[in-house]
């Protein structure tokens, strides 16, 4: 765990009624290291923090559940994976670039000392949660390298806010994407009820195959619409084909015009 969360995690001594053992709810301090990561998690009365938390909630609930189901357990954990991996690629390429100019940066660096950004309590209890997590742990480091680097010009303003924006939007949509599809609002008396997202993608082979399902058909008035317009592009490529064929010259053969004049008349005797 990086730098930027406090190590003293505080721990819920909770019970789960189910299997009776501990929940083992973590409370991090997070604390952001730049203005821009700041506000991302401040805007809108803290709603990316509110999000990372109901997702937070809504993993551990779908896991809960699904202990004693792998296959419903695996595809779960095949997709998260692969909305992590691909929020990690695109964090990863800006680290990259960062990481080769971090070291003209100053070892002691006072540039962020007049700053001090409320530190916020992020909630987390499963392995998929955590992975999350680090990957905004990383982004948090990466806002501020980059702020840092502008300010003592390796990098032009242009490409300090490319980055920043790329870091946080890619963040916004991996987070939008897992509570959308796992409803994390979706509470019963306070709670996530984790049962109509379980009941979903046990219909399907994957989670993918679900998210494919949610996706709007068009009515069948549109459908026939597309199917005419369909046939109409194909008849028209055809009848451009039949009429755009060459036709191939026909050539006289010299050889047989020629054996043709020179046959030797035969005489009769």
């Amino acid at each position: 765990m990086v730098d930027n969360v406090s190590p003293k995690n505080e721990q819920r001594n909770q019970r789960n009624a189910g299997n009776n053992r501990p929940l083992g709810m973590v409370i991090s301090k997070l604390k952001p290291l730049s203005s821009d990561f700041y506000n991302h998690f401040h805007e809108k009365n803290r709603a990316c923090l509110r999000q990372f938390n109901a997702i937070s909630n809504a993993i551990y609930n779908i896991f809960r559940l699904v202990e004693g189901d792998q296959a419903t357990s695996t595809k779960v954990q095949k997709w998260l994976s692969g909305v992590y991996d691909e929020l990690s690629g695109n964090v990863n390429t800006y680290k990259d670039q960062i990481d080769k100019n971090v070291s003209k940066l100053p070892i002691e660096d006072s540039s962020f000392d007049g700053f001090d950004y409320e530190e916020f309590e992020i909630r987390w209890n499963h392995p998929l949660t955590y992975k999350l997590l680090n990957i905004i742990q990383t982004i948090n480091v990466l806002t501020r390298q980059a702020h840092q680097l502008w300010l003592y010009g390796h990098i032009s303003q242009q490409i300090h806010d490319r980055i920043i924006l790329q870091l946080l939007s890619s963040l916004r949509v991996a987070m939008d994407s897992i509570s959308k599809i796992l409803n994390a609002e979706n509470r019963v008396n306070g709670k996530y009820d984790a049962l109509p997202f379980i009941q979903s993608i046990k219909r399907f082979k994957s989670v993918e195959l679900y998210i494919a399902s949610l996706e709007p058909k068009p009515d069948a008035e549109t459908e026939q619409a597309l199917k005419k317009e369909e046939t109409v592009v194909q008849s028209k490529t055809a009848d451009k084909a039949e009429n755009t064929v060459t036709p191939v010259p026909v050539v006289q053969s010299k050889t047989a015009d020629k054996a043709e004049t020179s046959v030797t008349p035969v005489q009769v005797q």
